[in-house]
């Protein structure tokens, strides 16, 4: 009886094996899933306080550019650093302008949930932020 070797099993543990290598980041919550776009922020909600839809996204944004932050909060702009591991977030002090914006303004809600937040993710194209003080959602 003549007994053949198949190279079949050895390729397909090492295909196994270089798929799994693969998978030390999380493609949801990495920097490739949030960096390269301009976030809009589509619902708010502190808190205690129900969710609120925001009717222009384009005056509420965020940026992650490399280790910075860009915000856009109404008629305020502002930057600081950020860092993100797995699903952890942080984001430091935050400099911005001091515009007066109008007394419909959701920039102070904004920029509080935002400093605040400790995790995010990406699912369909839905960026998620959960902080202390509540959760923002965006879209590109």
């Amino acid at each position: 009886m003549h007994v053949r070797r198949s190279f079949a099993w050895p390729v397909l543990v090492a295909s196994l094996l270089l798929g799994l290598a693969g998978c030390d980041s999380d493609p949801l919550t990495g920097p490739d899933a949030v960096q390269g776009v301009v976030w809009k922020l589509q619902t708010l909600m502190r808190n205690g306080a129900g969710t609120v839809t925001i009717s222009q996204p384009e005056r509420y944004t965020l940026e992650f550019l490399g280790t910075t932050l860009a915000v856009k909060a109404d008629c305020n702009t502002c930057t600081g650093p950020y860092t993100l591991n797995g699903s952890s977030i942080q984001i430091g002090a935050l400099a911005c302008t001091r515009v007066a914006c109008p007394a419909d303004s959701r920039d102070q809600d904004y920029l509080a949930i935002l400093s605040g937040a400790q995790t995010h993710g990406v699912d369909d194209d839905v960026l998620t932020i959960h902080s202390t003080e509540g959760q923002l959602t965006f879209k590109p």
